[in-house]
């Protein structure tokens, strides 16, 4: 009996803690912040209403601990609006518990060495004048399409190990409006490296062109569906945007029959991996759950040249052969079946081969680029590799939609492989990201596995890296929001589908300060501002129909502003 009101308890408080705004329960950590949910607790925020059309919201996160802080401000005012940092808070706010340490087991010897951080060291003389950040909304670009992340192997099993209210917590911070709104998910076809082992649909019986044995779904993929289910429920959402991905076929159908090395598809499997995504498609919809596209295959790269250092699950492909298989197997096989209307991205590789592979298929069958919808991209190594290629590859294939479709942190020899808890520098790469992305008319961005556990997996090849939510699996009683996920939300949160990005300009170029901003179907305006500074900033906003304001800024912080 008191087991049965204990979770009637749970479930009310779960239930109503959307009826007001929950502040984040801040912990300190080696690395800096992280907000703690339990089943019983976590922290959201219903969207700010802003108080007349006079006024705006500027709603904050800060490496000293501030989460989704709301000021409020007003155009054209002479003053200049102060956001005070987690520190200067009033100490009526900040009780000794909002500072509870807690001992975060890390294994140092997952670590190389940390590359020098630039930002940590940046030194900028106070100006003399605000920065001027001007939005135009008469200047008008992409549209956005949405925000998501990957609904891995890994990240089913983690989250069959939660009691079920703390599973609802990890679905409602993501999927409820007063979370952060994702409205996408990427699933994987058959394994893929955040798997607990490689797996494949048809394995068994080999060299069975006619996939015999691919007639149901598998019980890990079931798992998914019933946990996504559970997902739209306690979200209160009824469409996500699935995109699929395949990592490799079963190995029969490959050159080195094995799910890694250097590899590529047997010519006489062609249109049997075609079908195999088709009958993916199938399935998932027979159980009502409809995939929104595909892509040709993820990161063809790893089986060509990245196989030497690359050990899970891979499929490599050259431009010239993925051209022959999209324009002759996979794209007709989707256009004349029922799931003709199921779009297709293509590369889904880094930015370094962009637009070389787009050209060198186009040279191989002038009509394969036809069949692609979208153009999907991966960040590793967006540090090297400038966005200038993305700016010449949507000019080479215009009117496709472009999307980053996976991102983490870790995976870099040089970096800790697995989770920093607190780190805003590993926070600050993802916003640097974002906004570079939106400013290069990125149309959607779905980030990597949706949470981990606190080594950093689980996986079958141990690489490691971190996520936007981490998981205790000490306890499997509570997880921990790390700073990437505040930054994601900066955004997510803010931008539903169908909003298009305006014009902005930086009066003066200051390498700490960037800004991006679009407008809403709602018509409101949504600035994002970010200061990787070590220094607080005055910002001066003008709009090109409401005014101004100025505005100051904490050290390494990010500021969605809204207003009409």
């Amino acid at each position: 009996m008191k087991s049965l009101f204990k979770e009637l308890l749970i479930y009310i408080l779960i239930s109503n803690v959307f009826a007001l705004n929950t502040s984040c329960d801040l912990l300190k950590t080696k690395y800096g912040y992280v907000c703690k949910c339990t089943a019983e607790y976590c922290d959201y925020l219903e969207e700010p209403q802003l108080k007349n059309a006079n006024t705006f919201i500027a709603v904050t996160s800060s490496k000293s601990g501030l989460r989704f802080h709301v000021t409020d401000g007003e155009f054209n005012n002479e003053g200049i609006v102060k956001i005070k940092d987690y520190m200067e808070l009033d100490e009526n706010v900040l009780k000794n518990e909002d500072y509870k340490t807690m001992t975060i087991a890390m294994d140092t010897s997952k670590t190389f060495f940390q590359i020098f951080d630039k930002d940590n060291f940046f030194f900028a003389r106070n100006p003399t004048s605000p920065i001027a950040v001007n939005v135009n909304r008469t200047e008008t670009y992409q549209k956005i399409e949405g925000f998501g992340g990957a609904f891995t192997g890994s990240v089913s099993y983690i989250l069959e190990k939660l009691e079920p209210h703390l599973q609802d917590q990890i679905y409602k911070t993501y999927f409820h409006k007063d979370g952060i709104q994702y409205n996408m998910l990427r699933l994987s076809i058959g394994g893929c490296d955040f798997d607990l082992s490689p797996w494949a649909y048809n394995e068994l019986p080999e060299y069975d062109k006619e996939l015999t044995n691919f007639t149901r779904l598998d019980e890990r993929d079931l798992m998914k569906i019933q946990q996504i289910e559970r997902l739209k429920q306690v979200a209160l959402i009824d469409n996500i945007r699935i995109m699929a991905a395949a990592w490799s076929p079963p190995p029969w159908m490959k050159t080195n029959n094995a799910w890694t090395g250097y590899s590529s598809l047997k010519r006489e499997y062609y249109q049997t991996w075609a079908n195999y995504h088709l009958k993916f498609l199938e399935l998932m919809n027979a159980k009502n759950m409809p995939i929104w596209a595909i892509s040709t295959g993820n990161e063809p790269l790893n089986g060509v040249i990245g196989w030497f250092f690359v050990h899970f699950m891979s499929l490599g492909w050259t431009p010239r052969n993925q051209a022959i298989y999209l324009s002759e197997y996979l794209g007709p096989t989707i256009r004349n079946s029922p799931f003709k209307n199921v779009l297709i991205f293509g590369n889904d590789d880094q930015r370094y081969t962009f637009p070389a592979w787009f050209r060198e298929m186009n040279s191989t069958r002038f009509t394969c680029l036809d069949y692609l919808d979208g153009l999907a991209v991966h960040w590793y190594w967006d540090n090297v590799f400038g966005p200038e290629l993305i700016d010449l590859t949507l000019k080479f294939i215009p009117n496709r939609l472009l999307f980053n479709t996976e991102a983490c942190v870790g995976d870099k020899p040089w970096q800790t492989h697995g989770p920093e808890l607190g780190s805003w520098s590993r926070a600050e790469q993802y916003a640097k990201a974002l906004l570079q992305d939106f400013h290069h008319n990125f149309n959607g961005w779905l980030d990597w596995n949706l949470l981990l556990d606190d080594q950093g997996g689980p996986n079958y090849v141990r690489n490691y890296v971190d996520a936007p939510i981490i998981v205790n699996t000490q306890n499997f009683q509570e997880f921990y929001k790390q700073p990437i996920f505040y930054i994601l939300g900066h955004l997510s949160k803010f931008l539903p589908s169908q909003s298009m990005r305006i014009a902005t300009q930086i009066s003066v170029y200051r390498i700490s300060i960037d800004a991006v901003a679009f407008k809403r179907p709602d018509d409101k305006i949504i600035l994002i501002l970010f200061n990787s500074a070590s220094i607080p900033q005055d910002i001066c906003v003008h709009d090109s129909e409401r005014g101004s304001f100025v505005i100051n800024v904490p050290a390494h912080s990010i500021h969605t502003i809204l207003y009409v």
